[in-house]
């Protein structure tokens, strides 16, 4: 049986991972170009590790969702992920997560993804701040976040090491008070 979908737009569905996303689940996080940046991915995910991590959560106290288009080349068949991972609810905090198989780069679902799943944390999860981080390479990710309002906090020296080299980490933070709201994130698209 399918899991529901957790969230539902006009262009994508997002719902939690069910037993037939494992492949693509592998394949995205073991991508070069989605692990390039992402050092939890550094070590391959294995459909052991997989099942471990993902079938035994609560998605409302770990809402960790997968998006899947409902038109276009795309359609029915995921694309990427988006998380509020950890959640701490005693203190109105999540970090924001999210990565997108290359395939579908450039299709703007990250942002869409994204500014979904903020809505939902501040509006429903009644969170008071987001934080998410980049390694200082990954342009792309420090541009959704900054599209999204994120806030730069600061700049991790040397903290990650990606490609050989140690690279800075940029921090960003987000507050329920400076979320300008779903509309106002899509409006600029």
């Amino acid at each position: 049986m399918s899991p529901p979908t957790f969230i539902s737009t006009d262009r994508i569905e997002l719902r939690p991972p069910k037993e037939s996303d494992v492949t693509f689940l592998q394949e995205g996080v073991n991508h070069p170009k989605v692990r390039r940046y992402i050092s939890a991915f550094r070590t391959p995910y294995s459909e052991e590790r997989y099942r471990e991590e993902l079938w035994d959560r609560d998605v409302d106290a770990d809402p960790t969702l997968l998006a899947v288009p409902t038109t276009g080349e795309f359609a029915g068949d995921p694309v990427g992920s988006v998380a509020l991972s950890p959640l701490i609810e005693r203190d109105g905090y999540a970090n924001f997560g999210v990565w997108f198989h290359p395939k579908a780069w450039g299709n703007g679902y990250a942002l869409e993804a994204s500014a979904h799943l903020l809505e939902y944390g501040f509006r429903e999860l009644r969170l008071h701040r987001v934080s998410a981080t980049a390694m200082a390479p990954n342009g792309a990710s420090r541009r959704l976040c900054e599209r999204l309002g994120f806030v730069h906090e600061g700049t991790a020296r040397e903290a990650q090491f990606a490609h050989g080299d140690y690279v800075d980490v940029e921090r960003y933070g987000l507050l329920e008070r400076e979320w300008d709201g779903l509309d106002a994130v899509l409006e600029a698209v």
